[in-house]
């Protein structure tokens, strides 16, 4: 084991690249590498996503949603098909700030909209949604 220094700012970041809040620094890099050798292979990999702005308040969620990243040639394709969100970016951070925007929209759309006016599945997605944000953060 050896100290390295770390920026905030890269802390930070590696803070939300953190699969479970338990793992280390090392093991976040050291997965960074891994995919960082072999880019030919075009390893997916997955962005525990754990906060979200709602009416502008950040908000833990509950449980973190996983979002999955593939890449296609020059663009990171991030997606959950559970919350139904996608996005294209040309870069992950860029992704990211897309995805939390989506998030919020559908926020929006399926759990602040009239819910006589949602289908049986735009029910079942607003339920979901409704169960990972804490209730308090809901308005």
């Amino acid at each position: 084991m050896t100290s390295i220094k770390i920026a905030s700012s890269v802390k930070n970041q590696l803070n939300h690249l953190k699969l479970h809040p338990r793992e280390t620094y090392s093991d976040i890099i050291g997965r960074l590498a891994e995919f960082g050798t072999h880019p030919q292979q075009q390893i997916p990999f997955i962005i525990p996503l754990m906060h979200v702005k709602i009416n502008q308040k950040i908000i833990e969620l509950k449980k973190p949603v996983e979002i999955n990243v593939e890449i296609d040639e020059d663009e990171y394709i991030l997606f959950n098909n559970e919350y139904r969100l996608l996005v294209v970016a040309s870069n992950v951070y860029d992704g990211m700030k897309n995805i939390l925007d989506e998030f919020e929209e559908n926020w929006k759309d399926f759990v602040l909209g009239d819910e006589n006016t949602l289908g049986r599945d735009a029910l079942e997605l607003r339920e979901k949604y409704g169960s990972i944000v804490p209730s308090e953060s809901s308005s």
